[in-house]
């Protein structure tokens, strides 16, 4: 349940047409902040229908272009006069073969998933500074520690967000604004309902859950809306893993299947 305790805040949101940045602009926006919601071109339409809902302003760019982040934050200090939080959200994968997938790949992942959240982070910065400070909070995710089938690109490109989130947390911090990231684990979105609705692949990647189940969106965007909040004042420089449990390690009925190496026998000294 919402308190309000953003109220007087303005916030932007970048990929927020769908799926978690859908879900963290509609916490923030229940929180009390005034948005700015960004999303590509291609997702105008709902884009606009987002905005409408929330009263929102918005701006559809793609923010691995040059001047989106200035461009998105120029937008908040017109419509507001400030900008306080930025939940840099956007970004993009691919599922493929890594023996059949082109550099071009590479390249664009990068651009939207690195490029894009730093220069956002940037641009936002440059007007925190010259403020009251503020908070900022990157999507990475549970590929920022750990190899996933499938996603070389994407989780190279996460590994640096989580990178990005740490450093600009140690150079921001005299200024006041303070950095954090998120790192979902599996999230029933969109860009994840075909896998989810896999039953060998699902069930696959289910077994290493603890929580036996993917996230909802809205439970990224309570975490999310914590860290932009006075009631995560001294947290910085955090990577926050919102993932049923996967990375804490096996569970216990995977565990079990994995067969053990027999226990060396003991030897006499001499």
């Amino acid at each position: 349940m919402s308190d309000r305790r953003l109220a007087g805040r303005v916030a932007l949101v970048t990929g927020a047409s769908q799926g978690i940045g859908l879900a963290i602009a509609e916490r923030l926006a229940e929180d009390g902040a005034e948005l700015v919601v960004v999303a590509r071109p291609e997702d105008g339409e709902a884009l606009e229908a987002v905005a409408a809902r929330l009263g929102a302003a918005h701006l559809a760019a793609d923010v691995g272009d040059d001047d989106a982040g200035d461009r998105a934050v120029a937008l908040a200090l017109e419509t507001h006069g400030r900008l306080d939080l930025v939940a840099a959200n956007a970004g993009i994968a691919y599922f493929e073969d890594v023996l059949h997938a082109p550099l071009a790949h590479l390249d664009r992942t990068l651009r939207v998933n690195v490029r894009g959240t730093y220069a956002v982070a940037l641009a936002a910065a440059r007007a925190m500074a010259g403020g009251d400070g503020g908070a900022i909070v990157c999507t990475a995710s549970t590929a920022s520690w750990m190899g996933e089938e499938r996603q070389v690109t994407y989780n190279a490109s996460q590994g640096a967000v989580a990178e990005l989130a740490r450093s600009l947390a140690v150079d921001l911090a005299p200024y006041g604004i303070r950095v954090n990231a998120v790192a979902p684990g599996w999230v029933h979105t969109p860009a994840t309902d075909e896998i989810v609705r896999d039953a060998p692949e699902w069930s696959k990647a289910r077994s290493r859950i603890p929580l036996d189940r993917p996230a909802e969106p809205r439970e990224i965007a309570s975490v999310v809306a914590f860290l932009l909040s006075d009631e995560a004042s001294y947290v910085t420089g955090a990577i926050v893993a919102c993932d049923g449990g996967l990375t804490a390690g096996f569970r216990g009925s995977d565990w079990a299947a994995v067969e053990q190496p027999a226990a060396p026998r003991a030897r006499r000294a001499g």
